[in-house]
């Protein structure tokens, strides 16, 4: 078996295991279809974010505003739709321009201002949670009616899945400007060599990004018929799902690619979150399940090479007292 196989099932296991081991833990809770059925829904908002996040993160970028961007986008469709009867066509219209010319300002700021990402997405963050509080007029929440919910049930949330998957497989895959993020994410100062513009393309990161984050938008307030209102930075944790699929995702594309890696990572998070509710967790003990998990995605990512070279040696060492026996 060679390595590629190898890495083909160890995936697979990935996220098997972990259901496993909850419906160990849970059989009567956690081993219904049903549940399942749900926890498969629950990966769709993680990974269209994640969708988002990936070009950005390739060069080092990290953007943690897409909450409040998902927030104010969803708000500023459904507002339009149900105010002019533009119906869902206008919905979806309004909330993918409205977030992408979002992610704009985001590049703009990032670009002209030279501020570090992350700084720029705490601060845009702050203004885009108040931009989704005040186009409601101070209420903080909105209300779909109910024609307009209709792309949040099966199967037409997974018909808009698959879609997205499609669309971010071939800019992911077939154009010009991800061999840009990829030369760069290489190395920046020999892509600029190589007569790649950086800023620009640093700067359609957030734009083309925002493209999945007005979907992920969409599909978020359909599903859920309603979108409240963030602030005081708390939309910020509705990053940190996409950015562990994200990462997940990146370290999986190897054997499966990468659309099919961050839905593997985003599956993994849904169920252990629906584990930890179905074991009957408070809402404190699922934040610091998910703190721990992001230090340890995180920290696996960075340590990527250290590992290797960890395991190898190990291996190596195996394989050289085999042969002395």
């Amino acid at each position: 078996m060679n390595r590629k196989v190898k890495g083909i099932l160890l995936t697979l296991l990935l996220p098997a295991g972990i259901y496993a081991l909850f419906l160990a833990l849970s059989p009567q809770r956690f081993g219904s279809l049903s549940v399942l059925r749900a926890i498969f829904i629950q990966s769709f908002i993680p990974l269209l974010c994640a969708f988002g996040m990936v070009f950005g993160r390739s060069m080092r970028m990290l953007d943690l505003s897409i909450g409040a961007r998902v927030i104010a986008s969803s708000m500023a469709g459904g507002i339009v739709a149900m105010k002019y009867n533009t119906g869902l066509a206008g919905m979806i219209i309004v909330t993918i321009v409205v977030s992408i010319a979002l992610g704009a300002v985001c590049g703009l700021v990032f670009k002209y201002f030279r501020i570090p990402s992350i700084v720029v997405s705490l601060v845009i963050a702050m203004i885009f949670e108040v931009i989704g509080a005040k186009i409601t007029n101070g209420q903080g929440f909105l209300k779909l009616d109910k024609e307009l919910t209709i792309l949040g049930g099966m199967p037409y949330n997974l018909i808009v899945v698959v879609i997205a998957a499609v669309i971010f497989y071939f800019v992911y895959y077939k154009t010009k400007f991800c061999y840009n993020v990829r030369a760069i994410s290489g190395d920046e100062l020999i892509a600029k060599g190589n007569g790649i513009n950086v800023g620009r393309t640093k700067f359609l990161a957030y734009v083309i990004g925002s493209f999945f984050i007005g979907i992920a938008a969409i599909v978020q307030i359909s599903y859920a018929s309603s979108m409240s209102a963030k602030l005081s930075m708390e939309s910020l944790s509705m990053a940190f799902k996409p950015l562990m699929a994200m990462i997940i995702g990146v370290q999986l594309q190897n054997y499966v690619g990468i659309p099919v890696g961050i839905f593997i990572g985003s599956f993994m998070i849904s169920t252990l979150f629906s584990g930890l509710v179905a074991l009957g967790f408070p809402a404190p003990a699922q934040d610091i399940a998910l703190g721990l998990f992001l230090v340890c995605v995180i920290s696996i990512s960075t340590n990527t090479e250290r590992l290797s070279s960890f395991i190898q040696r190990k291996t190596g060492k195996g394989r050289n007292a085999a042969v002395c026996q």
